[in-house]
């Protein structure tokens, strides 16, 4: 691991405007993207000023034709200060005499020195949360050990992305994130849609939410097979009697109104067992078979009846009355983090399993905000996490654009996880406040990210040269600037850090945690 010296002198200020810092590099010392500086005035340290190295360059004071000299050789004494570095830095923070931190009122002199970082900076920053992620990172110098840049619940109903090519670590930050969401002992929880069904094992990576200390007790796995070790299992069955014909646009996005509408005539004509006995007909009859038994339109009747009877019958059967679904919301209002399995599946099916199941949800939060607010506030915290996000937000309208647009104050956040963020819809892009961006190089998507992410302007370069389990994290209105973070490495954390985690939250701090949102009578404890 790399020695750090605290407070060790890089640079100076060679010139600045708006938000913006050259810095000319005076030291040996290494400096990365990413890294943080502290500009100080070359007196005193009373006020200061916090960057974020955005670009470098390297250059020589020399003639062009002295210069060329020098690059061939034949010129092999020149002025000490004929070659330098250059650095930009973009400014986040500003402390004042006080120690206060508050947004630059101004930008530093010609001449402040630029430095690293000390133990009380760290603190300053105020980067820790309950839910860590990983280290803080200094580019080539690497992670700093002692500083664990981490969120609270409370971002959850903020929304959030994460971000980033195939390969660049999204899938172990998925882990680790969600790891975090089980040790709160059922004050937020998550409900994760594995499209490639990698976490429950972790596949590719050795080891997966199966492997957590809380998996028999805080994750329930949904999936059409009953895995190996201990976790509660919910087979992925959803019974269509019943089916409220209201409720068709839940499972059939794409469904119409006249659709509904004919819908009611057949659940009024057949009762519960509409959608077996409608579709049965259908197969044997055709369309006019339907037609003659409840009026309407053939072409309404087609294109209703066709979605009924394809829906795949692995997991849709329209003769059981149980519903998947329902036992989720069981587990998520027990304190339990949901694992849905839906790899294997059709990419429609898929589509049609993630929006019933997710209107479940969202539909019971809603209601119960409305309905009895005290049950409500007794609810976990609710972290829906969806991948390949940007096929279901491309544009506004459906469940997941509601939810980034509208249910912020219904304790439920979207988890957007993509590696085609320029596809995602720009509204809805811009309710997501938490981003966790890890190496991206398609120039659309960087663009994309600069452009529409807070404290991102200056940082396209940085985003292409971003390693493997490397991010960036911006997470308004908590962190004011863009966070270089070092993702654990999940095989590491269950070894290392979730023990001392889990420590230090204690069933005691469990029961306070619940007392306070109302889940316990004060005199339990």
């Amino acid at each position: 691991m790399t020695t750090r010296v605290e407070g060790l002198e890089l640079g100076r200020v060679r010139s600045s405007e708006g938000d913006k810092v050259n810095l000319v590099v005076t030291a040996e010392a290494e400096v990365s993207f990413g890294q943080i500086l502290k500009l100080t005035p070359a007196d005193g340290e009373d006020k200061a000023f916090y960057a974020r190295v955005t670009n470098a360059g390297s250059c020589s004071t020399l003639g062009e034709v002295e210069e060329l000299k020098d690059l061939k050789g034949s010129m092999r004494t020149v002025g000490p200060y004929s070659q330098y570095r250059h650095v930009e830095a973009v400014l986040f923070l500003e402390r004042d005499g006080e120690g206060r931190l508050r947004s630059p009122t101004l930008n530093p002199d010609y001449g402040w020195k630029a430095s690293t970082l000390r133990s009380v900076d760290y603190e300053s920053l105020k980067l820790e949360g309950r839910l860590r992620l990983g280290y803080l990172r200094e580019g080539g110098r690497g992670p700093v050990r002692e500083v664990i840049v981490g969120l609270d619940v409370d971002f959850i109903p903020r929304m959030a992305a994460m971000v980033g090519q195939i390969g660049s670590g999204k899938t172990n930050a998925e882990l680790v994130l969600n790891s975090e969401l089980m040790a709160t002992q059922g004050e937020a929880v998550g409900l994760i849609f594995d499209f490639a069904g990698e976490l429950l094992t972790g596949k590719n990576i050795g080891r997966g939410l199966i492997d957590h200390p809380l998996a028999s007790t805080r994750l329930e796995y949904v999936g059409l097979v009953k895995p190996k070790g201990e976790v509660g299992f919910i087979p992925l069955r959803i019974g269509l009697k019943g089916l409220s014909p209201q409720q068709l646009q839940w499972l059939l996005p794409d469904v119409s109104q006249p659709q509904i509408h004919y819908a009611v005539k057949l659940s009024k004509h057949f009762g519960e067992d509409w959608v077996e006995k409608a579709v049965a007909l259908y197969r044997e009859e055709d369309a006019d078979g339907v037609r003659r038994k409840v009026s309407g339109s053939k072409q309404v009747i087609e294109a209703l009846l066709r979605k009924l009877s394809n829906l795949d019958e692995t997991v849709f059967e329209a003769g059981l009355t149980l519903d998947a679904a329902d036992s989720i919301v069981e587990a998520i209002v027990k304190g339990k983090t949901v694992l849905v399995d839906i790899s294997g599946l059709s990419e429609e099916t898929q589509r049609q399993v993630v929006s019933w199941i997710v209107n479940k949800a969202v539909s019971y939060y809603r209601e119960a905000w409305r309905g009895d607010y005290e049950a409500w506030r007794r609810l976990p915290y609710l972290l829906i996490t969806l991948e390949e996000a940007h096929k279901f937000l491309e544009e506004r309208g459906g469940i997941f654009s509601d939810i980034a647009l509208t249910h912020r104050k219904y304790r439920v956040g979207l988890n957007a996880v993509t590696p085609r963020p320029s596809l995602i819809n720009r509204d809805v892009f811009a309710e997501l406040w938490t981003k966790l961006i890890l190496k991206t190089t398609l120039r659309e998507d960087r663009a994309y990210l600069s452009e529409n992410t807070p404290y991102l302007e200056y940082s396209d370069v940085e985003l292409k040269m971003l390693d493997v389990g490397e991010a960036l994290l911006v997470s308004q209105p908590k962190i004011h600037f863009a966070v270089p973070v070092k993702i654990f490495d999940y095989k590491e954390y269950l070894e290392e850090y979730l023990k001392e985690g889990l420590s230090n939250f204690s069933l005691a701090e469990a029961r306070r945690a619940e007392v306070k949102r109302g889940r316990y009578e004060e005199e339990v404890i």
